[in-house]
């Protein structure tokens, strides 16, 4: 049997929350373990394949210290295909990082793409990186 999307969603959106509040536990079992997946983290960087993804999710939930953070999603654009679908998002919440005194609000602009894999959407890629105010290119 396939995986509703919107179902998945929901499990992602719970794993999100638990991530950010440094438990990768939920957000694990959701990636792909394929050689054909990647990220672009928000801490900057990329990694292919899951031999690379894997540690760098577990580092980058390690960075995150519990303070029970709720992340708000903010779809601008769902899409939903027969084996892929993909989401564009405003991720809204405060955290606590490990090495700062006090909580700061992190707000992340992610494209997600997600693919069927037997029978269970899975991350296959997450590009998200800090949403700032635009501006102009400032000159030399």
């Amino acid at each position: 049997m396939i995986e509703d999307f919107a179902t998945f969603l929901r499990r992602f959106e719970e794993a999100n929350t638990a991530f950010v509040n440094g438990d990768p536990s939920l957000w694990m079992p959701l990636v792909s373990h394929s050689e054909q997946s990647s990220i672009f983290g928000g801490f900057g960087g990329q990694e292919i394949g899951w031999s690379q993804i894997g540690p760098r999710y577990e580092w980058a939930s390690e960075q995150f210290r519990e303070l029970g953070a709720k992340v708000e999603f903010e779809y601008l654009v769902k899409h939903v295909g027969a084996d892929t679908a993909y989401t564009v998002a405003i991720e809204r919440c405060t955290v606590q990082h490990r090495t700062q005194p006090e909580p700061v609000p992190h707000v992340l602009r992610a494209t997600m793409i997600f693919r069927l894999e037997a029978g269970t959407w899975k991350i296959t890629h997450r590009h998200a990186d800090p949403l700032n105010p635009k501006s102009a290119p400032s000159g030399p």
